[in-house]
């Protein structure tokens, strides 16, 4: 039977669908993260001074290469594929390959209503989750609804102070309209 929070008997909660849900839900909130991420790289990589930095570390195969001499991909996209973007601290390294003073960890790392772990370790215990999840199927047995709602709103908090760092950074004010 489906409960909404813990019932005290560990075999129990084990059997719980709704657990099983929120748990699959997880790679799937990770990946809109990822691919966030990767985008918001591409786009301001197509503006950036420090190009060829980011193509010594970039590491195109030859498909790829293909893909972009035929106008398949636009050359930003392609590169971008190269980065990681799950965890805010490749997520950080990556960004401050275009621009040194684009800090987007520090913006994660701000205290977030009055918790004591900040936003970037929050996250980053949700992707280690995830990947023991996706990787060795070990679920997080505390993840109920209440928790994954504030993993989601964890989220938006996070991409939304990483989208007002880009518009400090580069002078341009962000959409919140959307």
């Amino acid at each position: 039977m489906a409960r909404e929070e813990p019932t005290g008997f560990h075999f129990m909660d084990e059997m719980n669908p709704r657990l099983l849900s929120n748990n699959l839900l997880i790679p799937f909130i990770v990946a809109v993260w990822e691919e966030y991420f990767r985008s918001t790289f591409a786009a301001v990589l197509k503006y950036a001074d420090r190009r060829e930095q980011v193509l010594k570390k970039a590491r195109l195969s030859h498909t790829q290469l293909e893909q972009i001499a035929i106008n398949r991909k636009p050359v930003e996209q392609t590169i971008s594929e190269c980065f990681s973007f799950q965890r805010p601290s490749i997520i950080g390294e990556n960004f401050r390959l275009l621009d040194n003073r684009l800090d987007l960890a520090a913006a994660m790392r701000k205290p977030y209503k009055r918790r004591k772990v900040t936003l970037y370790d929050q996250i980053e215990a949700l992707v280690e989750g995830r990947n023991a999840f996706v990787h060795a199927g070990d679920m997080d047995m505390a993840l109920y609804d209440k928790e994954l709602d504030k993993v989601l709103t964890d989220i938006v908090e996070a991409v939304d102070r990483c989208y007002h760092a880009i518009g400090d950074r580069f002078g341009f004010t962000p959409l919140t309209n959307y």
